[in-house]
């Protein structure tokens, strides 16, 4: 069982490695880019397989455990694409938003499933607004729009206050590697969307002490 579940998230990570790879290649203003991607495509089949497993002994066949799945998905796909071609995908937030509110439907109620999609909009609004205030201010684009589109599932995956949670923690995360981004070479274009997603994870993993911190801090 440990084997075939290994095998399983191996598989799947260089899958999840190839669609981030060669997906953005669909885009016409897209350029393939030569690197030894197979050493990094290695790594992640790896630690997928490896986290595959994790979340099974942690979660077994839960709820949890096939959210997890899809948040690894999410990670490898926006790691590869975003820090390879600055390029958030839209057909794998669309995907895993369906495949979550599906899954949430059919463990929690339609009732949960609203919460998700109202949480969803609501940090879709606050990231579009943070986006026009930064492009006043930087006179530039400050967020990417599929940056913004991910807040969507953010707020999705974990609601409304967690999902704030998840935002802010990207923004502390995203702060030293922009600094030093800034200092250390001319292009100032940070991959936003790597930052964003990680948090994601960071927030579903460690979900009970931060909603204990959100309760005794309200």
């Amino acid at each position: 069982m440990i084997i075939i579940l290994f095998l399983i998230g191996f598989i799947l990570g260089l899958l999840y490695s190839l669609i981030g790879e060669r997906l953005p290649l669909k885009i016409p203003e897209v350029r393939p880019k030569d690197d030894n991607s197979w050493i990094l495509n290695l790594f992640i089949g790896i630690t997928n397989g490896l986290l595959v497993l994790i979340s099974h002994y942690s979660y077994g066949i839960s709820y949890e455990f096939f959210i997890s799945i899809i948040i690894m998905a999410l990670v490898t796909i926006i790691f590869v694409s975003d820090f390879k071609y600055l390029i958030i995908l839209d057909s794998p937030l669309v995907i895993s938003s369906i495949l979550t509110l599906i899954l949430k439907y059919c463990y929690f109620g339609f009732k949960e499933v609203g919460i998700s999609i109202i949480s969803g909009i609501i940090l879709f609004v606050i990231m579009l607004l943070i986006g026009k205030i930064g492009k006043i201010l930087f006179k530039k684009e400050a967020l990417g729009g599929g940056d913004i589109k991910l807040a969507i599932v953010i707020g999705i995956i974990l609601n409304l206050r967690l999902g704030l949670v998840a935002i802010i923690l990207s923004s502390l995360l995203a702060m030293p590697y922009a600094l030093g981004a800034i200092m250390l070479s001319k292009n100032k274009e940070v991959p936003y969307g790597p930052f964003l997603i990680g948090s994601l994870g960071i927030v579903f993993i460690f979900i009970e002490k931060f909603t204990n911190l959100i309760n005794f801090l309200i």
